[in-house]
């Protein structure tokens, strides 16, 4: 019995330890970052960041990616459908039809490249799809469109590639 309450106490005390320096990796991940705020928040939103190693670190943040992606395309979906004919509705399909589709495979290219440890492939496709948004925002301001909150939306997946491609640089 007392062999056990010894053991209990002994966990007790490491995980605590342990806790903290997977999180120090977490910071030290996320420091390189222009935002790392917006990294730690990806990464502390994902119960496995705690316990993973660099590459899964990066393989959460291009999830967090994912799912900004996923968000971004919801909300032009969105503003789309209250929209008439005209430039504006244009510009927002094309922003729909680029962001579903060719970023959200170039997205899926970037994880397999990660998988298969060709980090520069990966960073090559995080790059790749974060034109789309980049370029969905410059069209729609050229139309004289504006959504503070989607232009928000997609500063943070900028933020959030540049996160990425800066943790991946380091491997």
């Amino acid at each position: 019995m007392k062999t056990m309450i010894k053991f209990l106490l002994l966990i007790l005390v490491i995980s605590p330890m342990s806790i903290c320096a997977e999180k120090d990796m977490m910071i030290n991940e996320c420091h390189n970052a222009d935002v790392p705020a917006i990294c730690m928040q990806c990464l502390e939103s994902d119960p496995n960041s705690i316990h993973a190693d660099h590459i899964g670190i990066a393989g959460i943040v291009i999830n967090c990616l994912e799912s900004h992606l996923h968000i971004i395309t919801n909300n032009i979906t969105n503003l789309s459908s209250k929209k008439d004919k005209g430039e504006v509705k244009t510009a927002l399909e094309i922003c729909k039809k680029d962001l579903s589709t060719n970023a959200s495979t170039i997205l899926s290219e970037a994880k397999t490249s990660l998988k298969t440890g060709d980090y520069d492939k990966t960073n090559k496709s995080i790059k790749l799809a974060l034109g789309f948004p980049l370029r969905c925002m410059f069209n729609l301001k050229r139309v004289k469109f504006t959504s503070p909150q989607l232009f928000s939306q997609i500063n943070i997946y900028a933020q959030l590639s540049d996160a990425a491609m800066r943790i991946i640089d380091r491997f």
